[in-house]
């Protein structure tokens, strides 16, 4: 066994490596696999696996796993906050309170009672979601590319025609090539009038340029983004003057309890490796996810 502080480190840890754990901070990833010529199985906490070189992978016939699941919890937690918040009118009521300001009236008086949710990604993260918003009276509908038979849940194809009766688009897709933009203007217009998006999976997958439209607009009630385009979102940037936008800074992941519970599942893979099992939370190298 062998431990790495940084990227150089890693390189000379993995030498003899079958297994690496790869850690967030690693850079210059095709080197450091070319530097494992004896792997076999490359894992990594994080759930997407967007910014890896795949095509590598695929080529040494390495077995890579990730982290999916990991934070179903805490972003689950963040989604039905921003909703509320957003909802409720609280970054209003908090900027009255830095004013001293008694408000006359609440900023808003909706509800997340009686809404219907579209979720665009209903793996371990998507079905939290829907989890929790369903014990707040919200109708949830999941979208995954094999729906199988499943009650409440459609497919690819079928979502779209959802949209004019959709209150609540939640984005939680990985991104792939088929991914990307997924949410356009043409998405965005065919949402109902007060209608809220989040996104919590990747800034890419959503047209930002058309969301600002929808909200200065008025066409959307408000968004909520974890996730932009470019990250940190540059000072200069709309999203930050939006008043009906709540922005966190990709820290919707964010637990305590993460070290933890990716450590519970790399050892579990781990005994499942030293019996030759097939292993849990296995990335499909071809689809992206």
């Amino acid at each position: 066994m062998a431990w790495y502080a940084d990227s150089e480190d890693c390189l000379h840890a993995i030498a003899d490596a079958e297994v690496v754990w790869l850690d967030f901070g690693i850079e210059n990833i095709e080197r450091v696999i070319e530097a494992g010529r004896r792997l076999r199985w490359v894992t990594m906490a994080a759930t997407g696996v967007d910014s890896l070189p795949l095509a590598l992978f695929a080529s040494r016939d390495l077995v890579l796993t990730n982290g999916a699941g990991l934070g179903a919890t805490p972003i689950s937690e963040y989604v039905v906050m921003a909703l509320l918040a957003g909802l409720k009118g609280l970054p209003d009521l908090v900027r009255a309170q830095d004013r001293r300001e008694w408000l006359s009236r609440p900023p808003r008086l909706d509800e997340l009672h009686g809404r219907r949710a579209l979720i665009l990604g209903y793996g371990s993260i998507g079905r939290a979601i829907g989890d929790r918003l369903r014990s707040f009276g919200v109708t949830v509908t999941g979208v995954r590319r094999n729906p199988g038979g499943e009650a409440g849940v459609i497919g690819s194809a079928d979502w779209r025609a959802r949209l004019p009766e959709t209150d609540l688009l939640i984005v939680s897709v990985p991104l792939t090539g088929a991914t990307r933009a997924v949410v356009g203007q043409p998405e965005l217009d065919a949402l109902p009038r007060g209608a809220w998006v989040a996104n919590i999976a990747r800034g890419a997958l959503l047209d930002e340029t058309a969301l600002v439209t929808a909200l200065k607009s008025g066409h959307l009630g408000g968004a909520y983004l974890d996730v932009t385009f470019t990250e940190p979102l540059p000072a200069d940037s709309e999203l930050w003057a939006l008043p009906n936008l709540i922005l966190t800074p990709h820290s919707s992941w964010a637990t305590e309890k993460l070290t933890r519970r990716a450590v519970e599942i790399f050892l579990a893979n781990l005994d499942r490796y030293r019996r030759g099992e097939p292993l849990g939370n296995v990335v499909d190298l071809e689809a992206g996810y």
